[in-house]
């Protein structure tokens, strides 16, 4: 695989970007690194390359706010619906069409986004969520399995829990986390990991890394309303992509 150097230089750019992001809302890596660096490579070898930063990267921010964990909520409910709704998107994979998935999806984010702007107050309570995380969790689970990319939906619902901001980074990236472990033994399994994508893996975890902890730092820095924006800027622009695919 060769690449020109100002290939080099724009990828490197995106995924430190992307870990930037990351660690200052828990989330935003792949959804910044992998349109762009697949591109370049393709689709398959962006994914493969980003999933090992990706348990990385968790798995720094879980360590990192361990402390938080005793203000999440929902979290064992999601995670168990979430895992099953992955083996079951994996079924489901060659018979859900993506273009309404990102359209649907896209939907999602922008009616919340709505909402949250005429209706600042309003956050998703306990009495509510105890009965919508289990489906939450399938359905982020399923879009995993099927998509690969159920951060819009998680970032999205959790996000309505109005949760401090470190609860709320805890609470996504162990979500994550589970799913990108999954994720990593399945593309093990079938053989998709070659001896260069793993080289490259664990090369973008230099840029990833460093950009990681500046974004941590802000995070502790910025206020809650900062961190509210940058948020939805994050899911706004995820949607804005789904529109396109879906409509391209």
């Amino acid at each position: 695989m060769s690449l020109e150097l100002d290939t080099v230089l724009i990828m490197v750019v995106a995924i430190s970007l992307g870990g930037l992001v990351k660690g200052v809302t828990g989330q935003g890596l792949p959804q910044i690194a992998i349109p762009v660096m697949a591109t370049f490579l393709g689709v398959e070898a962006a994914v493969v390359i980003m999933t090992i930063p990706g348990i990385v990267t968790n798995s720094w921010l879980m360590w990192k706010h361990r402390h938080h964990f005793g203000g999440t909520r929902d979290l064992p409910v999601l995670l168990v619906t979430g895992t099953a709704g992955v083996v079951a998107g994996t079924i489901l994979l060659d018979s859900l069409n993506d273009k309404v998935l990102s359209l649907t999806l896209a939907s999602v984010i922008v009616g919340y986004a709505v909402i949250f702007f005429t209706h600042p107050s309003l956050r998703l309570e306990p009495e509510v969520t105890r009965y919508t995380s289990a489906p939450l969790g399938v359905a982020s689970g399923v879009l995993q399995g099927a998509t690969g990319g159920s951060g819009p939906l998680l970032a999205t619902y959790l996000h309505g829990y109005r949760l401090d901001k470190q609860v709320y980074v805890i609470s996504i990236t162990t979500i994550f986390q589970v799913f990108a472990v999954v994720q990593s033994v399945t593309l093990l399994g079938v053989g998709l990991y070659t001896t260069e994508l793993f080289f490259l893996s664990l090369l973008s975890l230099i840029p990833i890394m460093a950009m990681l902890g500046v974004g941590v730092r802000l995070t502790d820095r910025i206020s809650r309303r900062t961190f509210d924006l940058i948020v939805l800027a994050v899911l706004l622009a995820t949607a804005v992509k789904l529109i396109f695919d879906g409509l391209t």
